[in-house]
């Protein structure tokens, strides 16, 4: 084959890759998982998880740690941006956060205060 040919069969399936991997972002939901669940496996993947509140901490540097219990468990969601008010100790919420590992402890960080979910 020729060199234009080559560069244009590329060219068009590049192009279809990243339309098709657009197009299907939206669709990619993280595992939605029970506190028990999470494990070392689970580092740097997205979970979801629906728990009641039991401890909220602000930090001086405006840090929100959030203790998360949901009978099966209890785990530890930072946010790292300033939040409002809107959360209290007994709120059932839906959280989305990336587990990590702290001090040997799992743990989950909260990108953004839209990833948690107060449940009614």
């Amino acid at each position: 084959m020729q060199d234009k040919t080559i560069f244009k069969i590329t060219l068009i399936t590049t192009i279809i890759g990243l339309v098709g991997i657009i197009l299907t972002t939206g669709l990619v939901n993280p595992e939605h998982l029970t506190i028990d669940k999470i494990d070392k496996s689970k580092i740097d993947n997205q979970v979801e998880i629906t728990a009641i509140v039991s401890n909220v901490i602000i930090t001086n540097t405006q840090t929100t740690i959030i203790t998360l219990t949901d009978g099966t468990g209890t785990i530890s969601a930072v946010i790292f941006s300033k939040m409002d008010n809107s959360l209290n100790i007994k709120n059932n919420v839906t959280v989305i956060g990336r587990v990590t590992e702290y001090n040997g402890q799992l743990e989950l960080i909260i990108d953004d205060q839209k990833n948690i979910k107060l449940n009614n």
